[in-house]
């Protein structure tokens, strides 16, 4: 299953693997350039988001490694999403930072839950919809600052 257009078909668990160390370094990046308003509370949230989704990942990574199959966090493997993980230049003022982390978080729940219906295997399952609750529950947080 592969929600991006015009890419090739993977795994649907490096998919996710990919998406979540994506994210934290969109995160990351979101934080460093954060300007205008009141940015303080967003960039502590982004502080402790970030630190799941590397935590996430590490249990994605580990999940493959345990079924086998080598998890693929090289920069190159992240770069075929850079269109989707565009970020402006320059500052971002904090509003249009967390309409950005909204839209981001809202797809990779849905592609989350679409992996998890799609699976077949009871552990794969099990691992996208931690990862599916964990991202809908960031997005209720955000939503709600």
């Amino acid at each position: 299953m592969n929600q991006r257009s015009g890419s090739e078909a993977i795994d649907p668990i490096q998919e996710t693997l990919r998406d979540l160390a994506c994210l934290a370094i969109v995160g990351d990046h979101v934080r460093w350039v954060l300007r205008g308003g009141d940015p303080a509370g967003f960039a502590a949230w982004l502080t402790v988001s970030t630190a799941k989704w590397r935590a996430w990942s590490d249990r994605v990574a580990a999940h493959m490694a345990h079924q086998d199959t080598p998890p693929d966090g090289r920069v190159r493997a992240l770069a075929r999403d850079i269109p989707w993980n565009w970020v402006p230049d320059g500052w971002l003022s904090t509003s249009e930072a967390v309409d950005l982390m909204q839209d981001r978080l809202r797809r990779l729940a849905e592609w989350a839950e679409a992996r998890r219906s799609a699976s077949t295997a009871r552990e794969d399952e099990a691992l996208l919809g931690e990862v599916q609750a964990g991202l809908e529950a960031q997005l209720e947080a955000l939503s709600s600052m």
